[in-house]
């Protein structure tokens, strides 16, 4: 009496957690099903082709469903703005689009300026194609004005309100000049006259095409590429869909009409989006309501900023700029993510600033291209062995429990086999499979060749039939597990490897070092009839030395362009391939080959 068990619902609640997680951490389940090839698969699940005329029907069908569907894709907004919630969004928007109109201001006359052209071509580009995206858009964050194309969002989101605060600096600028005179007084350069309202539509020179196709496609890629991951990223974080073709539409109909009406190219503006976002913007209302801004200061306030020295622009493109400078801490975390990515970074950036920009980007392509056949042909190939009492089979490297099963071999490939691929794929599953198959071939061919002579010296000698000579069901069978030493010293009676004429009758002994099969795991064959050839030849040399070969993991499409590539025949059937690693592998170890010498490789592609 007197004590308190304070401890108790304490301790009895841990150890409920603690036989929760013993009861996660291993949860048993049974299965119990026939081992199944390819051939018995399609015929328990009635496989049968995909029809594609029905496809085709719905794609082609006309309906006022259909029509109105069309409709709302490509106009977007008739989607999304009579669902607008006011009460909730509409200050939001405001707010947001103020500021990014403040920001674009002095970057808008600035950009102008550093291509050589008037400031008042920078407002107009930061008006019309805003606008049409407003319409024709399917992201609700980015912001598609002018940019250069060099920041990323990461420097933005550390000092989301330092870009915001440029218009007040500006502001200031404009008056310091305005109220002493610094133009007239010291001959400081200022923007000048900036012409109120807008200009008629123009139609392009055709003779500029030729000159300007080059770099126009070049700007188009990079443009469309930093638009589409952007609203990608911001979709992902906002919990809705970007559709990539309607967005090439929108940023091509941006810059189609804005180049009517002298607009420079837009893409999307990385720091402006993430102001957008991060002021309140959740629809393309704030891109309207920054684009209304600007026309306000086209029409009117334009002049206001005459005395605005230049001076104050190009220290606002210094800091713009130092968001590339940053991107040079990104090297540490770069090399330790992925050393290819940041191989590529680093010859885009030196082709960039030796070769200037379209041709910098025409070499980082070319490298790219030539990295992904490189890495193509250097996949990652592993031997996979069976988890302790399981079904799953993994890398043998990686995992200290997985062990090889006697008797047979799982190979498997991380890459799609192809034409640049297959000859190497070919030698690492003969490397990985710990038989020597080109030197037992060739030795199986010289011995062969050897026995042709004996009988043609034999025909020659006219010896009576009644002798030891071969007949015509005579082989050659060669034990994958001899040394090359026990080969080369062609000792008939006690080679491991001997080579022998002899009746067809299969030899009672069976040496269980050797492999009972090898797995290959499908992954997709791009085209059929090469890889089909690639497949029949492993094949072939595997079964030259007495190696059964299968195959497991196929999917469907792989077993179609399987047959498409004429790979079945009457020595290689379906029977051959197998719907999983572990039912290639109980089937070698259930159907013993009835040729003692002659192993089995199962293969998983």
């Amino acid at each position: 009496p007197g004590l308190v068990d304070r401890s108790g619902p304490r301790d009895t609640q841990a150890l409920l957690s603690a036989t929760q997680a013993m009861e996660l951490q291993r949860r048993d389940y049974h299965v119990e099903r026939p081992l199944l090839n390819q051939q018995q698969l399609e015929e328990l699940g009635h496989w049968g082709p995909a029809p594609r005329t029905h496809q085709w029907r719905t794609w082609l069908q006309c309906s006022r469903a259909r029509a109105y569907a069309l409709l709302l894709r490509h106009f977007p907004i008739l989607a999304w703005l009579p669902r607008y919630p006011v009460r909730d969004w509409l200050l939001g928007d405001v707010l947001s689009g103020l500021s990014v109109a403040i920001m674009q201001l002095p970057q808008g006359l600035a950009y102008a300026l550093l291509a050589g052209l008037p400031p008042v071509f920078g407002l107009y580009s930061s008006f019309y194609p805003v606008f049409i995206y407003f319409l024709f858009g399917t992201s609700r964050h980015i912001s598609v004005v002018l940019e250069v194309c060099w920041k990323l969002p990461q420097t933005v989101v550390r000092h989301p309100g330092h870009r915001a605060r440029g218009g007040g600096g500006l502001i200031g600028a404009t008056a310091i000049s305005y109220g002493v005179g610094l133009q007239q007084r010291f001959g400081v350069d200022v923007v000048g006259n900036i012409p109120a309202g807008l200009v008629p539509p123009v139609a392009p020179n055709p003779q500029l095409f030729a000159k300007l196709v080059g770099n126009a496609f070049a700007i188009a890629v990079v443009g469309f590429a930093i638009a589409i991951s952007l609203g990608k990223i911001f979709a992902l974080r906002h919990g809705y869909r970007v559709d990539s073709n309607q967005e090439l539409v929108a940023l091509g109909l941006s810059n189609l009409i804005g180049g009517i009406f002298q607009c420079f190219p837009v893409s999307c503006s990385m720091s402006r989006s993430l102001v957008q976002e991060s002021t309140g913007g959740n629809t393309q209302i704030a891109g309207a309501i920054s684009s209304l801004f600007l026309l306000l200061i086209i029409l009117k306030l334009g002049e206001l900023f005459r005395d605005l020295p230049k001076a104050v622009l190009a220290a606002a493109i210094i800091v713009n700029l130092k968001g590339m400078l940053m991107q040079f801490k990104d090297i540490p975390s770069l090399w330790k993510a992925n050393q290819m990515d940041l191989l590529i970074w680093l010859v885009t950036f030196v082709a960039t600033i030796l070769l200037n920009l379209d041709l910098g980007l025409a070499v980082a392509i070319v490298f790219s291209l030539l990295l992904t056949v490189v890495r193509t042909q250097l996949p990652r190939y592993s031997v996979l062995g069976q988890v302790t009492d399981t079904d799953i089979y993994r890398d043998l490297a990686e995992y200290a429990e997985a062990r090889e099963v006697p008797g047979v071999k799982v190979f498997r490939s991380s890459a799609t086999l192809f034409f640049a691929n297959a000859e190497f794929y070919s030698d690492a599953l003969k490397q990985r499979c710990g038989v020597d198959v080109d030197y037992l071939l060739s030795r199986k061919k010289k011995l062969m060749k050897k026995r042709e002579l004996q009988q043609k010296r034999l025909k020659k000698n006219k010896r009576p039939r009644t002798q030891a000579a071969p007949s015509k069901d005579t082989s050659v069978s060669v034990n994958v597990n001899a040394s090359p030493e026990d080969i080369k010293s062609n000792d008939v009676d006690d080679s491991r490897a001997k080579v022998r004429m002899e009746d067809a009758v299969a030899s009672n002994q069976e040496d269980a070092k050797a492999p009972n099969g090898s797995t290959l795991k499908a992954l997709g064959l791009p085209q059929p009839d090469f890889h089909s050839l690639s497949l029949k030849n492993i094949f072939r040399d595997f079964r030259e030395i007495e190696v059964e070969v299968y195959i497991a993991a196929c999917h469907s499409p792989v077993v179609a362009q399987l047959e498409a590539g004429h790979f079945f025949d009457g020595s290689i059937t379906k029977q051959h391939l197998f719907v999983s690693v572990h039912d290639a592998v109980t089937f070698a170890l259930q159907h013993p080959r009835s040729d003692p010498s002659r192993p089995v490789l199962a293969t998983k592609l």
